[in-house]
């Protein structure tokens, strides 16, 4: 037994990006509340989600505009290799993904995948643009891996 541990110094940066995984599991635990709970739980949770772990984001969209989603947008579909079009029509920021990296894993990789899964989208988009004094949309199909988002200000 060495009298000595050797700690490495491992920074996340040093590693391949797996957020992709965690999609699969949030499936998981949407099924778990909806059949434990139910969806009127679900949503409570997903709006705990929105306005605690995206609260930095709702405080740069509130204080910046939004460009400060836009650049967010950007960054998790080009990190996630989702195909995807960002564009402004008038005052309004338009997403329109044309395959959901997530929905995308998860079917090539045969994930579990529940139907209300988009309604994370939904419902966390709602609840941190409420925080910015925002509006927001989506339109899907359940599983299509397809949708339009749309932002606004109030």
């Amino acid at each position: 037994m060495p009298d000595k541990v050797k700690v490495i110094d491992c920074k996340q940066s040093d590693h391949e990006y797996l957020h992709k995984d965690f999609h699969g599991a949030l499936c998981y635990a949407i099924k778990y509340l909806d059949d434990k709970f139910g969806e009127k739980a679900t949503e409570e949770y997903l709006i705990q989600v929105g306005s605690t772990y995206f609260k930095p984001l709702a405080d740069k969209l509130k204080n910046e505009g939004l460009s400060a989603l836009e650049s967010h947008w950007r960054h998790i579909f080009q990190k996630e290799q989702g195909q995807f079009k960002i564009y402004y029509d008038g005052n309004t920021l338009i997403l329109e993904v044309s395959e959901c990296p997530a929905i995308a894993h998860m079917k090539k990789r045969d994930i579990f995948y529940t139907e209300r899964y988009c309604q994370t989208t939904v419902v966390v988009n709602r609840t941190l643009c409420q925080q910015a004094g925002y509006q927001c949309s989506c339109q899907y199909e359940p599983g299509k891996g397809k949708c339009i988002q749309k932002f606004w200000k109030e």
